[in-house]
């Protein structure tokens, strides 16, 4: 199966330079816990999870409206595209402990997200056909699993 039959397609993203204030409130209007961070040309450029908003407003001790999305995003960004077997982009989210990944066209423009959840709904839908049970709990596991505890950050 190809990541295109099971990505979600309506991907919502954010501009760098937009504040966590405005990527908090995006995540809430679209139920996700995630938003791509795109350029002008909307290539993707890096990740900012509802957890990420959370620490930097701990860290830092700021409003949200008041800290830049480019501040606190991932950029160590892992993708898929869109005709990339599921198996391969699975292995992507077992090895770097992902949820989700962008999903690019063959010009590196975002044209969907790829989400533990829409592995295991197409699970599901497909009966297990295509999308085996043992690979979606493989994922899930792998991605779940504890990383070592880092030192918890003082609140500025």
């Amino acid at each position: 199966m190809k990541v295109k039959a099971c990505m979600t397609s309506e991907v919502r993203a954010i501009n760098a330079e937009e504040s966590l204030q405005e990527a908090a409130k995006m995540m809430w209007e679209g139920d996700c816990g995630a938003l791509p961070v795109i350029n002008n040309e909307n290539r993707v450029i890096g990740m900012i999870t509802d957890r990420d908003i959370a620490m930097a407003a701990f860290i830092q001790g700021c409003l949200l409206g008041d800290i830049p999305v480019g501040e606190s995003m991932s950029k160590n960004l892992v993708t898929t595209g869109i005709d990339d077997d599921l198996s391969a982009a699975e292995t992507l989210m077992q090895v770097h402990q992902l949820r989700r990944l962008p999903v690019l066209d063959r010009k590196q423009h975002l044209v969907g997200i790829l989400s533990l959840n829409d592995i295991a709904r197409s699970y599901y839908k497909d009966g297990g056909k295509q999308v085996k049970a043992n690979e979606v709990a493989d994922t899930l596991a792998s991605v779940c699993t504890h990383r070592t505890l880092a030192k918890v950050p003082t609140a500025a």
